[in-house]
């Protein structure tokens, strides 16, 4: 299996019921994908006994990704940090802003034995936060940068933290995503920007 493309990177407004059932607002586009980089941290623990290994644990604790984009559109990097925005696009940062979680999609091209395969997989808890910048002066030729925004990974009160299934079509995939992300008012996934 070789990995060779990332495409729609898609969020979601988390809620969140008291026993870790997850609902969401309706599928959005974070830009088109650049990058995604997920880090994953686990608990360990061993018990030794009689002089040897009795008892271990490896078990998920947290994690973070970090997700490059094209474009860092003002309106939705502002909804996902909390900061506010008015009708006219002027961003307000306040040190006080703060994140939501969100559900975070994304679909992953596979080749296996010549034939593509295309892996949805969806991060039920993601909180991003404010992103570094560094821009730099154009010179003689053009280098394109692109913004990454990083975002802690956390499980749901039910311990779950992500869900992911393989298709043979990528709609397929952009509609498992798409249904999970659905709002409970209505059953019909708006379509978001193939990346």
């Amino acid at each position: 299996m070789a990995k060779i493309g990332l495409s729609n990177l898609i969020w979601s407004k988390l809620t969140e019921a008291s026993d870790g059932t997850p609902t969401y607002d309706g599928a959005k586009s974070l830009g088109k994908a650049v990058s995604a980089n997920v880090s994953i941290s686990n608990n360990s623990a061993t018990l030794y006994a009689d002089n040897q290994l009795a008892e271990s644990d490896t078990s998920f604790q947290t994690g973070t990704i970090t997700c490059g984009v094209d474009n860092d559109l003002d309106a939705t990097f502002a909804e996902l940090l909390g900061h506010t925005i008015t009708e006219g696009g002027t961003v307000t940062k306040n040190a006080e802003d703060t994140p939501i979680w969100v559900g975070l999609g994304r679909i992953v091209t596979k080749m296996v034995s010549g034939v593509y395969y295309y892996k949805a997989e969806v991060l039920y808890k993601v909180k991003f936060a404010e992103p570094s910048q560094d821009d730099t002066t154009k010179g003689e030729s053009v280098e394109f940068s692109t913004p990454e925004i990083e975002g802690t990974i956390a499980t749901l009160a039910n311990g779950n933290w992500c869900t992911s299934q393989t298709f043979t079509t990528k709609d397929d995939a952009l509609e498992f995503i798409q249904d999970i992300f659905t709002a409970p008012t209505t059953q019909s996934s708006s379509v978001v920007g193939e990346g």
